[in-house]
Formats: C-alpha cells, sequence, structure tokens
C-alpha cells in the first residue's frame, strides 16, 4: 500500500520583530511523525481492513527453471493430488533432486472481471504470509513461481493427506486426536504471535506429513491484525502504524460455515480474527471426537447451537462473570459428553464463548495446565514440554515428560507415491 501524499502545510505563524518576539520554535521529528499519523492512518487502517494491499512484493520464478514434473505422462507438470475452487495442487520435483518432493498450487485464471491488480496482490499477499511463517506445524513454502501465464506457489510436500480424509479411517485412538489437537494450538499459537490470522481453520487446511506432525495450510483468507504486512516494505510503516495496534476485520464472512464464530456470522460489526481461529480450533477439536461438528451454523436457527446458547444464558444468569471452574460450567447439551474428559469439556466452553472479549485466547489454550500434559509426538520450539508430577491428559499418576511418540496412521495406509508404487 502506498503512502498518502496529501500535503498538510505546518502554520509556523509570521515574525512581524524578529528583535521583539520569542524565538521561533521549528517543529522537531515526533511533531512531523503525529502529524502525519493523524492525517493518514485513519484512511490507512480502513484500507486494510477491506483488504485492499496494492503494494505486496514477493520475488518470483519461472516454474520450469526450479522444478520438473514428476508425472509419467510426458508434458505433463505433476500429478494432481487436490483440487479447490481457487487452485489444483500438484505434485513436483526439485530440479536437480529427484527425491525432494513439492506440492505446487496451481491458482485458477484471473476472470476477466477481476482487476490484474488486485489479483495478482490477493496471491503475492497469500504467498508472503505463509512464507514468513516458519514452525513445525505450519506448511513450509518454497518460493511463488509462474508458468505460462499462471500464478503458482511452491510449498513442502505432506504426503499423507489431510486430517479430514484421515478421519474416514475411524482408527484414531483418544491420544492421537489430543495430540492433533495440540499440534493444531501450537500451530495457531504462531500465527497469532506473529500478528496473522489464519480466518479458516478446518480439517481439510490440516495437512500430515510422514512424521505424523499436523501442518496449517492454505492462507488465502489470512489477515495481518498487528505490524507490517510481510510482503510489504518495511520502509511504509516507520511512521504510519502503531505495531501493537490491533486492526479488526470489516464485516463478511471468511471460512466454512460449520467453523466460524458467531461474531462473524452475524455481519453487523467489525471483528476481531483471533477469537475467530479460537472458534474454528475448539469445532476442530470436535469433529477429532465425534467426526462431525457440535453443529452445522453458530446461528439461532439451527436448533443444536440454540441449545448450547441457552446453555450460556442460563450460567451467565447464575455466574455473571462467567468463570468456567470444575464446579461450575455451562450445560450446553448431549454432544460435549461425547467428549473425553470433564476438562477438555471446560477447555472447550471457554473456548467457545459466545462473546469473543471474553474468549479464551489461544495462548490461554496453550498453556492450560492441562494441555501441557499432553503427550505430543511434534514439540514446539516456542513452548518446549515439561516435566508433570500430577494426572496427564489420558491417565492418572503420570511423572514423566508430556513429549511422546506417535503413529497416527491407520494399518497400511501409505502416502500416495508409496502406495503407487513409486
Amino acid at each position: 500500500m502506498r503512502a498518502g501524499t496529501g500535503s498538510s502545510k505546518l502554520n509556523i505563524g509570521t515574525v512581524p520583530n524578529q528583535h521583539n518576539s520569542p524565538p521561533l520554535k521549528l517543529p522537531t521529528f515526533n511533531d512531523l511523525k503525529g502529524q502525519f499519523k493523524r492525517t493518514s492512518t485513519r484512511a490507512r487502517s480502513k484500507a486494510k481492513r477491506e483488504g485492499d494491499l496494492d503494494d505486496i512484493h514477493a520475488d518470483t520464478y519461472e516454474l520450469d527453471a526450479l522444478f520438473v514434473s514428476s508425472s509419467v505422462v510426458p508434458g505433463r507438470r505433476g500429478r494432481q493430488v487436490g483440487k479447490g475452487s481457487t487452485a489444483t495442487i500438484k505434485i513436483m520435483y526439485r530440479r536437480g533432486m529427484r527425491k525432494d518432493l513439492y506440492a505446487v498450487k496451481e491458482f485458477r485464471k484471473r476472470s476477466q472481471d477481476e482487476n490484474e491488480n488486485d489479483y495478482e496482490n490477493k496471491i503475492k499477499s497469500e504467498f508472503t504470509i505463509a512464507k514468513s511463517l516458519q514452525h513445525p506445524n505450519i506448511v513450509a513454502s518454497a518460493c511463488l513461481c509462474t508458468h505460462r501465464g499462471r500464478w503458482i506457489h511452491t510449498m513442502e510436500y505432506c504426503g499423507q493427506g489431510d486430517l479430514f480424509s484421515l478421519l474416514k479411517y475411524s482408527h484414531l485412538k483418544t491420544e492421537d486426536k489430543l495430540c492433533f489437537f495440540k499440534q493444531l494450538l501450537q500451530g495457531v499459537a504462531h500465527l497469532h504471535s506473529r500478528g496473522i490470522a489464519h480466518r479458516d481453520i478446518k480439517p481439510e487446511n490440516l495437512l500430515l506429513d510422514d512424521k505424523g506432525h499436523l501442518k496449517i495450510t492454505d492462507f488465502g483468507v489470512a489477515v495481518v491484525f498487528r505490524g507490517p504486512h510481510p510482503g510489504m516494505r518495511a520502509a511504509y510503516y516507520d511512521c504510519a502504524q502503531d505495531p501493537d495496534e490491533i486492526r479488526k476485520c470489516a464485516p463478511g464472512i471468511s471460512g466454512s460455515l460449520p467453523y466460524i464464530a458467531p461474531e462473524v456470522l452475524s455481519k453487523d460489526a467489525e471483528y476481531d480474527p483471533r477469537p475467530l481461529d479460537v472458534w474454528s480450533c475448539a469445532i476442530v477439536c470436535f469433529t477429532l471426537f465425534i467426526c462431525g461438528t457440535p453443529w452445522q451454523a453458530a446461528d439461532l436457527k439451527d436448533s443444536k447451537y440454540g441449545r448450547f446458547l441457552t446453555g450460556w444464558e442460563r450460567f451467565l444468569q447464575e455466574r455473571p462473570d462467567g468463570v468456567v471452574d470444575s464446579l461450575n460450567y455451562p450445560r450446553c447439551g448431549m454432544v460435549f459428553k461425547a467428549l473425553p474428559t470433564p476438562v477438555l469439556r471446560r477447555l472447550l466452553l471457554r473456548m467457545l464463548h459466545p462473546d469473543p472479549v471474553k474468549r479464551l485466547n489461544i495462548f490461554g489454550a496453550l498453556n492450560d495446565r492441562w494441555v501441557r500434559t499432553i503427550d505430543c509426538c511434534c514439540p514446539d520450539p516456542e513452548n518446549p514440554p515439561w516435566e508433570i508430577q500430577c494426572s496427564d491428559a489420558t491417565r492418572m499418576g503420570s511423572y514423566r515428560l508430556a513429549n511422546g511418540k506417535h503413529n497416527h496412521f491407520p494399518p497400511n495406509k501409505k502416502g500416495i507415491f508409496q502406495s503407487l508404487g513409486i
């Protein structure tokens, strides 16, 4: 986004008598900085909330210069392993390294009624956000490429598919599900610590590598709610923006309906995207344990959500402070009894508080004493495991490090290339 260029002259007044008048006080840098903020920040903040990013920078490369086809059919750019409304996913090798597989996301063509600059900046925004994130629970991006007029995002290949597909096997144990849940919290916590919200957390956007590590992908609707956008030149932000300011999102729906928080579905006000991600994580946890979502939409038209909201309303009448503890918590329907432990029920209730301001944030969830005891096969470098001397996530009387190794895959399940004998 370009800095505003509107002139705002400094009125330093006239000096009729230089000998009798007080010394002229020239404006300081802070004065100029403050005036620049007043004249430009409001308009820019509005533009950022509306996703108007017109100066995203990303280095681009020609696809064929870096990657070669993994297809056995001559002339094909790679084996297709996924397809969505905005892109297709294929597999390619890094040139000169036949053992290094990469997922290649080829974006759809620009529609005729779509502005070319807006279209390109949306793609560059998605790539630069993803590229800026380096965490074991986030898919690593490689580079942004072009090929015959198409934009292509190359990234780490996760050969075990997505979490949604894995749940169809119905083989996961409680410890597997809790491990996935903790890995999800770790990844989202890293996002929020970098000032980024995903806004479309769902099982289809959670991939698995060959080690069973869960990785967040698809940053197509992600937003930067704090600090500079990774794809913008830092100089633009030096004077115009408070680095700690939380930017809200304009009203409107983004994401998949069963995972969207009620304040977003209402579409009647700007919203903080962080509580949306927390809500979505809680719904994904439900999906792990009940192989479905607790409701189709967080709307009063949905009877299941209505029962959930009624439970919260009764609880808040009895306890206006809304504090959930081991003895006092909302009774929100039978679906919560499908969860394996009372402590998990209470945690998800805190993550699903109807009021986003009072909803547990992602760091509170990840650092919950019970969550810290969940065995996780993918250590978080930002939140190392700690030794416990109390009940752990699945059993009592544990005195071990909360960091284990799991085999999350069903018997005989292999990656796509192993199953094809390649």
